[in-house]
């Protein structure tokens, strides 16, 4: 099965050389892929483990002593969570095999010099790497239900999620061109179907992993009054020559929505700012739990989409700042539409996730 993909923003997938993407690397797809399925098992009341700590390893022994009848309950039994079962882990190869052909990306700028947006406010600012932009093929081959698996997950990414690395910079937002010709594959799957399995084999607990249960999304759409909105942003005058060559596809908004949340908006009583948004000490370094894109351009305007995962700070005021489309309006000079989704419970989850 091939699904024609085109970005939206900057791709990044890694490669041989540090700071460069040579071309979309598998790899780099599959480790972003996990993360939204662990995210998306745990909302639902799955077992998903901590990959980084190599906890699932398949027991060929203990899954021929098991007595379930059920597949999935002895493969839990030969030590593999519901994630792992489906992308793998020591001793059990991923149920599905995932190739790029046909890769028509290239870098959105020569060189490999990162481009350095700088807030008024900032000394150094964001420094942004040349991902790569155009269109690929995605060739997924598998079993016929873990295909299925893989293509809902791959409808949620266009819709609200991202592929492959940086997505807390605003890479990674892509658009299936062929879906309405694939989507006839879904007819045997459903997240309502994988939550009730869940509920009725031993549901996981709590987890301080990111969990779909307790993140909100957003969507705004703009329609600018002249082509060249995004040169009249502050921080933008020092590289208005640099990304006007591309301006016309995608233009890095993500740092100055970033600075402008938690260096003018963020209140100290909502929690660490560092371990929400994100911090690089020495050699400790956390992923931010807010992930915006770069604008792009939409049918009859343009769109910025996002996420965040609302664990460890208040979750209320923190999403209510994260949808006042007035600050990006103050912030882009434009007139935003917003659309968000805050999900809170297992039923706002199926919903969210069905609907797509």
């Amino acid at each position: 099965m091939d699904l024609q993909i085109t970005t939206l923003t900057p791709l990044w997938t890694g490669g041989i050389e540090t700071g460069k993407v040579d071309r979309i690397h598998e790899t780099g797809i599959l480790g972003s892929l996990r993360w939204w399925y662990e995210a998306i098992v745990r909302g639902l009341g799955g077992m998903a483990c901590d990959p980084s700590k190599g906890e699932c390893r398949f027991d060929t022994e203990q899954y021929a002593k098991s007595n379930a009848t059920d597949e999935r309950q002895r493969l839990r039994a030969a030590g593999l969570c519901d994630v792992c079962q489906v992308f793998g882990a020591t001793g059990w190869r991923r149920r599905f095999r995932l190739v790029v052909i046909d890769d028509q990306t290239k870098p959105l700028w020569t060189g490999n010099q990162p481009l350095n947006i700088r807030p008024p406010d900032r000394e150094r600012g964001w420094f942004l790497p040349p991902g790569r932009m155009g269109t690929f093929t995605l060739r997924i081959d598998g079993d016929e239900t873990n295909v299925a698996r893989l293509l809902a997950l791959l409808r949620f990414v266009e819709r609200w999620g991202s592929l492959g690395a940086k997505p807390q910079l605003g890479y990674g937002v892509v658009t299936i061109q062929n879906w309405d010709a694939i989507r006839e594959h879904l007819s045997s799957f459903s997240w309502q179907q994988e939550a009730q399995w869940f509920a009725s084999n031993q549901p996981s607990g709590g987890s301080d992993l990111p969990n779909l249960r307790h993140f909100g999304f957003f969507r705004y759409r703009f329609q600018p009054t002249n082509t060249a909105w995004w040169s009249r942003i502050g921080g933008f005058e020092r590289i208005v020559a640099h990304v006007r060559p591309f301006a016309q596809q995608t233009v890095p908004v993500t740092p100055v929505l970033k600075n402008v949340w938690r260096f003018q908006h963020w209140q100290r009583v909502w929690g660490d700012e560092r371990m929400f948004w994100g911090k690089v000490i020495g050699n400790e370094r956390r992923r931010g739990q807010v992930a915006v894109s770069w604008a792009y351009p939409r049918t009859g305007g343009w769109e910025i989409r996002g996420s965040a995962w609302l664990h460890g700070v208040q979750a209320d005021p923190v999403w209510q700042m994260l949808s006042d489309a007035s600050i990006l309006n103050q912030t882009l000079g434009v007139t935003c539409t917003p659309e968000t989704v805050r999900i809170q419970n297992t039923d706002d989850l199926l919903s969210f996730l069905e609907a797509l």
